[in-house]
């Protein structure tokens, strides 16, 4: 016994590099979008229509968050017990019920914005039709992700969005807000049809089983949804800061440098999403070297893209800024760039730590976290914002990186009984 379960688990772990090495190339690919989109709005419609733009997804992203109510991430849970259990056809009915709710948000959303209520609440009249097509699509997604069909589910991500705006763009779209959400419609559609046909050919119809109910889907969506929200302030709570006290063209110039540092967590969400059910498994069997050594790989393989990527952003940061153009290589711009970089060098070196807290029954202790998380960089943003610019809002989203993760590792360290920090903890360890 004692010796079948590093085998168990070194399988599991070919199994787990086999299937995020697709989840990441895809990724990789989405990612290559979205800074094609960036680069080429900044390089023939200027800064400023670039802050726009990123303003425009911000918003989006907001919006398509709080409508969709965190049933996205309870569907994940839902569907993923429903699928061990051989509960097909509940998962069936469940996904067209579902579905058809938040298909009418999405449309309620987009009929509202058409009728004028987005000048009052975004950067553009076509937020209503954005929020809308997301709601749709980040639903869709999620669940693909809960059935297993993590493939595709990295397709619905914002960088292939961001690559069909641009492409649109391209054959003469001149306004990225209406190119983005053109290309989100067209998205939500084909996720729409594509998925549809899936489940119904997946599924098959059968008699009634029984499942989870309704009102506990919305039990269980409720903390997701409370998460869901302080990971949007702890996202973008710095990027909207700016756009309150700064130009769009300061927008512009700190998004860049921050999906360039964002590329340093690039195997976080490859690796996250198909090991973060291995830690439910782990936990519940009750194997905690087992849980240790997964956690430790995965970390590994944070660290090993994370550590050369910091050192490849502190030496060619100017020369990736002017991708953009030479306004993005400032001296503030350089700066956020390498503060963010060390703070996401950080957070892979600590691991997958929120994962692991919301798959071994910490949930509480995750959501509390965030919630310092968020107060700690809101206040310092408050602060540092206005004096400082884009590094002050560099900083403040460094801090709360630093404040989820470090807390999170003690909190771990105090129920788990391990550091999670990879270069503490040599992969090749089996206690």
């Amino acid at each position: 016994m004692p010796n079948s379960s590093p085998s168990r688990l070194d399988g599991s772990w070919r199994r787990l590099l086999g299937g995020s090495g697709v989840v990441l190339a895809l990724k990789v690919l989405g990612a290559l979008g979205g800074f094609v989109f960036s680069v080429w709005v900044a390089r023939t419609l200027g800064d400023a229509a670039l802050g726009r733009a990123e303003l425009f997804i911000l918003w989006v992203t907001v919006g398509a968050t709080l409508m969709r109510g965190g049933w996205e991430g309870a569907v994940v849970k839902a569907f993923g017990a429903w699928t061990s259990q051989g509960q097909g056809a509940r998962i069936r009915r469940a996904f067209r019920r579902w579905t058809g709710a938040m298909v009418l948000i999405g449309l309620v959303v987009a009929g509202l914005g058409s009728m004028g209520f987005a000048d009052a609440l975004g950067p553009s009249p076509w937020i209503g039709c954005g929020i809308g097509a997301w709601v749709v699509i980040g639903w869709l997604a999620e669940c693909l992700r809960g059935t297993g069909h993590v493939s595709t589910y990295a397709l619905f991500q914002p960088g292939w969005w961001m690559l069909l705006a641009g492409l649109l763009i391209v054959f003469g779209v001149e306004d990225p807000a209406l190119a983005l959400v053109l290309s989100g419609l067209g998205m939500a559609v084909l996720a729409l049809l594509g998925a549809g046909w899936w489940f119904r050919n997946r599924f098959e119809p059968a008699p009634q089983q029984t499942g989870t109910s309704d009102i506990s889907m919305a039990r269980l969506a409720l903390p997701i949804w409370l998460g869901s929200v302080l990971h949007l302030v702890l996202s973008w709570a710095d990027t909207a800061m700016l756009s309150a006290w700064l130009t769009e063209a300061d927008v512009a110039h700190y998004r860049a440098a921050f999906r360039l540092a964002a590329l340093l967590t690039f195997t976080q969400f490859a690796v996250n999403a198909l090991g973060a059910p291995t830690f439910g498994a782990l936990h519940a069997a009750g194997d905690r070297a087992g849980l240790r050594r997964t956690v430790h790989r995965i970390g590994w393989l944070n660290t090993a893209v994370a550590l050369p990527g910091l050192l490849f952003l502190m030496a060619l940061g100017p020369w990736l800024l002017s991708w953009w153009g030479p306004a993005f290589v400032r001296e503030e711009a350089l700066t956020a760039l390498a503060i963010l970089a060390a703070a996401q060098a950080l957070n892979a070196l600590s691991g997958p730590v929120m994962y692991l807290l919301n798959m071994t029954g910490g949930e509480r202790a995750g959501l509390a976290i965030l919630g310092g998380s968020a107060v700690v960089q809101l206040s310092t943003g408050l602060w540092l914002v206005p004096e400082h610019g884009l590094v002050g809002a560099a900083v403040s989203a460094a801090l709360g990186m630093a404040a989820w993760n470090g807390v999170g590792l003690v909190w771990v360290r105090r129920t788990q009984g391990f550091w999670m920090v990879s270069l503490a903890n040599g992969w090749w360890r089996r206690s």
